[in-house]
């Protein structure tokens, strides 16, 4: 054996064996890697509808500064305030950064829009009758998606 292992020192390039091994740790490094890249892809797109939610309740508030209500809020008026943001009363899409307002009220609004991901992320702001009850609650669908403080459904 020995011999045959001095007569090939002038060969060279790698046995089969040498070849099979390195595919082998390649294929047990992607196995590890590639799972672990899809899900940062999806927090990325998660992240990017939360963005989106929270800009537009930015947009919301400086609608409601200049009234002093959210009621009247339209696709125009609100698109004027962030014209980056596609303002939907129906279903809306964060990949095309879409965002749903739904009907607001002189003191309530909703705002969602579904991550690439499926989840559903949603602001509602409600002001309260009394000074000092105001709300806001940040909610997502389905409520595995996200957890806040240790509350499922919450970001």
């Amino acid at each position: 054996m020995l011999e045959r292992l001095r007569r090939r020192r002038g060969q060279e390039g790698f046995t089969l064996i040498e070849l099979l091994v390195v595919v082998i740790i390649i294929g047990l490094l992607a196995a590890i890697a590639i799972p672990a890249f899809l899900g940062q892809r999806n927090k990325a797109n998660d992240a990017a509808a939360k963005s989106l939610v929270r800009n537009a309740a930015t947009a919301m508030e400086a609608y409601f500064s200049d009234g002093n209500t959210y009621a009247g809020a339209t696709a125009t008026n609100l698109g004027t305030i962030e014209p980056n943001i596609v303002w939907q009363t129906t279903a809306a899409d964060a990949a095309q950064d879409q965002v749903n307002f739904g009907t607001p009220t002189a003191t309530t609004f909703t705002l969602s829009t579904v991550s690439k991901s499926g989840t559903t992320y949603s602001y509602a702001k409600n002001l309260g009758a009394a000074a000092g009850t105001s709300t806001v609650a940040r909610t997502c669908n389905p409520t595995t998606a996200c957890t806040s403080n240790g509350v499922a459904g919450r970001w």
